[in-house]
């Protein structure tokens, strides 16, 4: 690089191989290429860069090496990695990114970064000030409940407890600072590390701005372009943290109230799904199991034996999850605030003063879950819940966090934010986050041969690492329905796949079709949740009549047999950030048609969901995406791609399509996920002619950390197809043997008249037809080679 007369850049110098420093004149940068498509932009005022920790990207991210191509143009410098380039441009130091290949620029600084001192509080504002291109449209930033398109509008972050929230609601309980653009065939991401209240406005203020800032803080981004939009979530995901594998019963039906009051009514309910044969695997426990809402109590009046009423749902299949607030009641009688007062773990104000707010039990104290003194206190104060009563999931809650009627924690209070003391204006986005981690280190200490569910209401960038989350206390309307939609989608293109809403509303009553429809939905979102304010009336699923309880039951079947479906995708997720809800702009973005339907969903690479949105809807368009669909239930083959068509609704289900040439595992029905100690396991292709394609299935324990150390066993399909018959290979991988003897193979959709021919691994395979069009075979397990011809 050189210095000229039109140059703003005073001074530049490599860092290291990575990483160029920039002196401005009103501040410094530094651009750090961390990967092919990940830049990291830090701009300070000062002359200082601090290594201030991030709540947002994990310690287990690892770079990988960048080999960068630099040259000087006549205006600008550029900086190129083998898929994006970055340009600076001389006369005002901004920055540009584009595509390598294409040599389209596709994000460029407008205004760029700027800064500007508060004077009340000492902070300074940040901001960054892009070009919004005409036809660019913006998705993610958490858990927003408007249409996933997000051009036009403006968000805040700022963790709060809205109740009863509707579409223009905002902020909202999450503050997750992730954006994905699309247009028109280019993509990029950016994550804003600042944990301070943040905006970000996509052209509402000036149609041709994009703008991105806080209160406080650095203006710190990271820009992200992988290969594909999906591949730019991968790699977002990857760098603020892969999840961990939940216990695979995590990912079956859970049933929840506000609340179930008596272990009477608890064993009640038990018995009651197991009579009406309906799956269910998780009972949760609102804030009324405990004495007068105290943190880690029992209200022993109403429930007289915890550990063995916990042992007692054991044996049938039940887990328990307990719900717990931050708030602490100012009690000397209790050891909870007692310890923690004596270890000084307590939120104070700026003059020293205990921080004090009113939440269910009372006056309350709050512990500071940014120190790891607090957490390491809090994580040991879970011996009893879960190393002697068995009690297998916990549930944060009113952590953004909240004091009531509608506040937060005032400006003042101190945080000790890992070492680097700030005000809760810093600490506010991410204190709901750290005690998600806090309570799961709690439970991997005292119960260190079970994996941890965590489910957490508030949460920052990473969330993933700790917690599934839910979207909230919404509304038992139609509105609500596709407002949870919508959320789940968003959370997923967001990094946070495991997340779900509270079926059938938590506030109000449903109606019956409005409680089957939700249900139908959500037993293919991640979290499978039935929750509700029980003032409201029973929200069980047999609350509705005998039609609803067989259609909700038949969709909670399902969900069951699919259980080695989700548990790959979750595998897929936590090995590789892949998000299993993808909304059609995510998997289509090179196509504008795509970019404003939000209805439906796909479920991993195979499935593609269209939930009903409106009372009455006997039937509705589908758009019909890229590939070869069948209709889940029928078989009956889709559309053409990009067509749409007319599909029944009954109210008995609603549109599931599958997609031809990849393997869909399925088991059979069971009550809870481990009924069975290896349950049958069919292997369903649906014909595609001419078409290639790779699937997989992941298997290990379904609990524990063995998966960690090699235990498990993931089967990787290729799929190749010409026009009268296909080949499947597949490979494997892991330690784990395979416990199994055979898998049923199952083809569906052939067309008229085949006879197939079987062959595995050489040898002549007999199968038969279980109807017209489906022929099944059995394989044995370690199969390597099947050949049909037809």
């Amino acid at each position: 690089m050189s210095t000229d007369s039109i140059n703003c850049i005073r001074h530049y110098e490599w860092v290291n191989a990575r990483t160029l420093e920039l002196v401005l004149p009103t501040n410094r940068l530094r651009l750090y290429f961390m990967e092919e498509g990940l830049v990291r932009c830090r701009y300070v005022s000062g002359a200082v860069f601090e290594n201030i920790p991030s709540y947002g990207v994990s310690p287990e991210y690892q770079e990988s090496p960048v080999p960068l191509q630099e040259r000087e143009l006549p205006d600008c410098y550029e900086l190129s990695t083998r898929r994006l380039f970055l340009r600076i441009r001389k006369e005002d130091a901004g920055l540009e990114f584009g595509e390598l290949a294409s040599g389209r620029v596709v994000c460029a600084d407008a205004e760029g970064m700027g800064h500007r001192l508060v004077e009340r509080t000492g902070d300074e504002c940040v901001w960054v000030l892009k070009h919004l291109p005409e036809k660019a449209h913006f998705f993610g930033l958490g858990d927003k409940p408007c249409d996933l398109n997000m051009r036009g509008r403006r968000f805040e972050m700022w963790g709060a407890d809205h109740y009863k929230f509707n579409p223009d609601s905002d902020p909202l309980y999450k503050s997750i600072p992730f954006f994905l653009c699309l247009n028109e065939g280019s993509q990029y991401g950016i994550f804003f590390d600042n944990t301070m209240r943040s905006y970000f406005d996509f052209g509402k203020e000036r149609y041709d701005r994009l703008l991105f800032g806080a209160d406080g803080g650095v203006a710190d981004y990271y820009f992200i372009m992988g290969e594909s939009a999906l591949n730019t979530i991968e790699i977002y995901t990857r760098l603020t943290g892969l999840p961990p594998m939940p216990p695979l019963w995590a990912l079956g039906y859970h049933q929840s109230k506000w609340s179930y009051y008596t272990e009477q009514e608890v064993n009640e309910l038990a018995a009651e799904f197991r009579r009406r044969r309906i799956p269910c695997d998780a009972i949760h426990l609102d804030i009324h199991h405990m004495k007068q809402y105290q943190a880690l109590t029992w209200n022993r009046e109403a429930f007289p034996d915890p550990p063995g009423m916990i042992r007692r749902l054991g044996c049938e299949g039940f887990k328990v999850v307990t719900i717990i607030d931050p708030g602490i009641l100012i009690n000397p009688d209790n050891y909870v605030w007692r310890s923690g007062f004596e270890r000084n773990v307590f939120c104070r104000r700026h003059d020293g003063a205990l921080l004090e707010g009113n939440v269910w039990p009372g006056n309350c104290n709050f512990p500071d879950f940014t120190s790891p003194a607090t957490r390491y206190w809090w994580a040991d104060l879970f011996r009893r819940q879960i190393g002697e009563y068995g009690v297998r999931g916990v549930w944060t809650d009113m952590n953004e966090p909240v004091i009531m009627p509608d506040r937060t924690f005032p400006d003042d209070t101190r945080h000790a934010f890992d070492g680097y003391s700030c005000s809760h204006l810093k600490a506010h986005n991410i204190y709901g986050q750290c005690m998600a981690r806090a309570t799961r280190m709690g439970m991997e200490q005292y119960a260190p041969h079970r994996r941890p569910f965590v489910l957490s209401r508030s949460g920052f960038a990473g969330l993933q690492r700790w917690a599934a989350t839910w979207t909230g206390d919404n509304y038992s309307d139609w509105v609500n329905l596709k407002m949870a939609n919508h959320m789940v989608q968003r959370l997923s293109t967001s990094g946070v796949s495991f997340c779900g809403a509270d079926t059938g509303g938590f506030l109000g009553k449903p109606t019956p079709e409005l409680f089957c429809r939700w249900m139908q939905m959500a037993a293919f979102h991640l979290f499978f949740r039935n929750h509700n304010n029980g003032e409201f009336g029973g929200q069980e699923p047999w609350c509705f009549g005998s039609v609803v309880e067989e259609a909700v039951r038949k969709a909670i079947e399902e969900r069951y047999r699919l259980l080695p479906y989700f548990y790959t995708l979750f595998h897929r997720y936590a090995t590789h950030g892949t998000p299993a809800i993808r909304s059609l702009a995510v998997t289509d973005f090179g196509n504008p048609d795509t970019y404003w339907r939000s209805s439906e969903f796909f479920l991993g690479d195979v499935l593609y969901v269209v939930p009903v949105h409106h009372p009455g809807e006997g039937r509705r368009r589908l758009y019909i995406p890229k590939g070869r669909w069948y209709s889940l239930w029928t078989d009956a083959p889709c559309g053409p791609s990009g067509s749409e068509e007319w599909v029944e609704t009954p109210v008995s289900r609603i549109p599931v399509m599958v997609r031809g040439g990849f393997v869909l595992p399925r088991w059979p029905v069971q009550q809870y996920a481990d009924e069975m100690e290896l349950p049958p396991c069919s292997l369903e292709i649906w014909w595609a002619p001419c078409e290639s394609h790779r699937s997989e299935l992941y298997e290990d324990a379904g609990d524990g950390v063995g998966y960690r150390l090699g235990d498990y066993l993931l089967h990787v399909f290729d799929y190749e197809a010409g026009e009268n018959g296909f080949a499947l290979r597949c490979t494997r991988r892991g330690k784990r043997d395979n416990p199994r003897r055979e898998y049923s193979l199952m083809i569906h959709a052939l067309p008229a008249g085949a006879q197939p021919v079987v062959r595995t691994d050489g040898r002549r395979a007999e199968g038969a037809f279980l109807s017209p069009g489906l022929y099944v075979v059995t394989v044995p397990a370690n199969f390597s080679r099947v050949e049909i011809d037809f």
